[in-house]
């Protein structure tokens, strides 16, 4: 399922018109609400990343600080000592600054602890990681973690548009990933006359032109755009369960969240049809992960979930 699947079969649900503008200024929300909580519930074999090449170890210095946004959460770290990777053991960081509090008894670290956010932006750009022992060299690090599937349609945010006539020019801060053809959405930008949906033009990795209907002139203030026609891991094997997820938030936008809403129910289904899913898409996981009953890979079954002898 693309985004053009995914908005025809939510606003068909939610019955409302695929290019009613406050429907479509909340449905890059309802995307997030929903990929973001099933991420939540489900440790996706999918997001398990791994990053062999931009970490290292500094001598004599037990810290290392790694970008926030490179990991939603940590799960190992190995040291590469010789041409062979190590496995670090976690513990807490009190074992550390107790056993290795100073660089007189430094060496290949052994152990990681995770210590906190940079106090700069308490957090929101960096988190350090502390080692012990005090690394007596330069080595390099392999960090394993999971990150949060794109969402669907996401685009980079803009870097600036620019206006000729009714053709607008718009470049992003990063590779957008679309075709011609495609239609992205934009919203918040001033004057309001450019939200709206449109057919794209790619004029490079960074760079679309769109047709406006009118002569804006350029805007006074930059928005977003959000909703290319690409899928993700998600909209392409749990479809229904993302449809599900978003139709709760939908619920709140048509104010059903409410005792007196016109069908207060109609959420209440919805979390009780996602919850259903979830069930057997955990199911799913566990078994990819050979985390099923008998540390296997087929489905439970109570009858043999006792060891053979």
């Amino acid at each position: 399922m693309n985004y053009t699947d995914y908005l025809s079969q939510i606003s068909t649900l939610a019955v409302v018109p695929t290019t009613d503008p406050n429907f479509l200024i909340i449905l890059p929300q309802a995307i997030n609400y929903a990929q973001l909580r099933m991420q939540r519930d489900i440790d996706f074999l999918s997001t398990q990343v791994y990053d062999s090449t931009s970490y290292t170890t500094t001598s004599g210095n037990n810290l290392v600080t790694i970008p926030t946004a490179a990991f939603i959460t940590l799960q190992t770290i190995q040291v590469n000592n010789n041409g062979v990777n190590y496995p670090l053991t976690p513990v807490a960081k009190e074992y550390i600054q107790s056993v290795y509090n100073s660089v007189a008894s430094s060496g290949v670290p052994s152990v990681f602890a995770v210590y906190g956010g940079d106090s700069a932006t308490t957090g929101n750009t960096s988190q350090y990681i502390l080692l012990g022992p005090y690394p007596n060299a330069s080595y390099s690090l392999t960090l394993t973690g999971t990150v949060h599937s794109n969402p669907l349609g996401g685009l980079p945010s803009i870097a600036s548009v620019n206006t000729i006539n009714t053709q607008a020019t718009i470049t992003f801060s990063s590779a957008h990933g679309l075709t011609t053809g495609n239609t992205v959405y934009l919203g918040n930008f001033s004057s309001l006359s450019y939200n709206g949906s449109y057919a794209v033009s790619v004029v490079n990795s960074t760079v679309i032109q769109i047709t406006l209907g009118g002569l804006y002139g350029n805007p006074t203030s930059i928005g977003y755009a959000a909703n290319g026609n690409n899928a993700n891991f998600i909209s392409t094997y749990l479809p229904d369960m993302l449809i599900a997820a978003s139709m709760i938030y939908i619920g709140g936008y048509q104010r059903n969240f409410s005792s007196t809403g016109a069908d207060q129910q109609m959420p209440v289904n919805w979390e009780q049809q996602y919850q259903t899913l979830l069930k057997g898409a955990m199911v799913e996981e566990y078994r990819k992960k050979f985390q099923s009953s008998a540390w296997g890979s087929q489905s439970p079954s109570p009858i043999a979930t006792p060891p053979r002898g």
